[in-house]
């Protein structure tokens, strides 16, 4: 049979791609590849399967960096939601500062309508770090929350008691290093609560006992 090299015209001799024709039958499974010294062929296969692990790497070390990126931005958010709570807690608390009732009625006025301005553009700032959770976890940090409701609805008639058993729920938060009594029914809520949820329920009590305990100061003040 006759064979014919079909070559490209009025073109240099770098990287040409070749069809060898076989009477009417044309074979595509290789490509001849010519530089002025030498050349060779190359199977096409093997450029394709090259190719698609060079993509295939380029995807995978584009993701690894919006993986770490993506957890930079849950980490900032955290922090402002943090923050956010940190600024109502402190906004909230101006009005049992005992310190408060050493100034005249008008400079109180002053002072309470600025933190109250503040407190309500502080409140209109929405940070929202959702957590995936899965039934259980849903439901474990439902029950935190009930309990936490129920010794925050105690705080009207017994302050003591309250910060008593905000300090044991805290304490239960860290059990390798509890300070005090630890809630042994809150512990085994918080066990089944995600990482995320055990750092905001540990950040919600600890602001509520220093609500406490500026409650007490204002209901027993020291001039």
């Amino acid at each position: 049979r006759d064979f014919h090299i079909i070559r490209p015209t009025n073109s240099p001799l770098t990287n040409h791609s070749f069809d060898v024709k076989q009477d009417d039958y044309i074979d595509h499974s290789y490509q001849t590849i010519m530089n002025s010294n030498n050349t060779r062929t190359v199977p096409v296969q093997l450029i394709r399967k090259t190719s698609v692990d060079d993509f295939n790497e380029r995807m995978i070390g584009m993701l690894d960096q919006v993986e770490k990126r993506v957890e930079q931005l849950r980490e900032s958010a955290g922090q402002l939601e943090h923050e956010k709570e940190l600024l109502i807690n402190m906004l909230g608390n101006v009005n049992l500062d005992t310190e408060l009732l050493r100034l005249g009625q008008g400079d109180r006025d002053d002072i309470s309508a600025t933190a109250s301005r503040l407190l309500n553009r502080c409140k209109a700032v929405e940070v929202v770090v959702n957590t995936p959770r899965n039934v259980e976890q849903a439901q474990a940090l439902n029950n935190v929350n009930n309990l936490i409701e129920a010794a925050m609805n105690k705080m009207k008639e017994d302050l003591n008691n309250a910060k008593e058993a905000m300090k044991r729920f805290l304490n239960a938060c860290s059990p390798d290093q509890p300070d005090g009594p630890i809630d042994q029914r809150f512990q085994a809520q918080v066990i089944e609560c995600t990482a995320d949820d055990q750092k905001k329920i540990r950040r919600r009590l600890g602001i509520l006992i220093n609500q406490i305990e500026r409650a007490q100061r204002y209901s027993a003040p020291e001039f």
